[in-house]
């Protein structure tokens, strides 16, 4: 093998490595699953505050606990095409992988260790609300971090989103109204990028 050929196998090499890194990100289906759910479960939410809804006020934690088990069921089906297709396990995908794992496990430890205090009479039901904006501080971080290791730059724009809907969602702390806003807010910041991910998907291997 020539000194030539061995620069330009050293030049392919380095170009599968950076397109490894830019590969295009695979969740997007299961960001659509939560994010549908998380929409349809918000609105029962709401409608349980207002007093119009099929659930009751005390029912709520079922609402979220069914979102919890039906969300985690779709997901690991879901999973399983996702490890197959091509750039799993590339870096943007491992981080957003990890990233997502990681808000999981915040998320559910706040709503658990939140419920628990409100059930024992420590504090007001109403702490529940505080976990929309630690929900949308952690989406945007996540975009961010995405959007700078990836590469796809259009994810700052939900992740601008996610931020902009923390200050509102203190704002909006006890009121009904704040899981109409949550919903316009994953609309935003799920649903419509988990579109674009399922669009960018590669189709097969190049």
């Amino acid at each position: 093998m020539t000194q030539t050929e061995i620069l330009e196998d050293l030049d392919y090499v380095k170009t599968l490595a950076e397109e490894g890194r830019h590969a295009p990100l695979l969740g997007g289906r299961i960001g659509l699953w939560w994010g549908c759910l998380l929409i349809v479960t918000l609105f029962v939410h709401y409608l349980a505050l207002l007093g119009k809804g099929p659930l009751s006020t005390e029912m709520i934690g079922m609402a979220w606990m069914t979102f919890g088990i039906v969300g985690g069921i779709g997901s690991a089906i879901l999973g399983r095409h996702v490890v197959r297709q091509p750039g799993a396990s590339s870096m943007n995908n491992r981080v957003a992988s990890a990233l997502w794992t990681g808000n999981v496990i915040l998320l559910f430890t706040y709503a658990i260790s939140a419920s628990f205090s409100a059930g024992l009479g420590y504090i007001g039901f109403e702490i529940m609300d505080t976990m929309m904006p630690i929900a949308f501080g952690l989406y945007g971080l996540t975009a961010f971090v995405l959007a700078r290791i990836g590469g796809a730059k259009w994810q700052l724009v939900p992740g601008a989103i996610a931020f902009a809907f923390v200050p509102i969602s203190l704002f909006l702390l006890g009121k009904p109204e704040l899981y109409i806003a949550a919903i316009i807010a994953v609309i935003g910041t799920i649903i419509i990028p988990g579109i674009i991910h399922i669009r960018d998907e590669p189709k097969a291997v190049v």
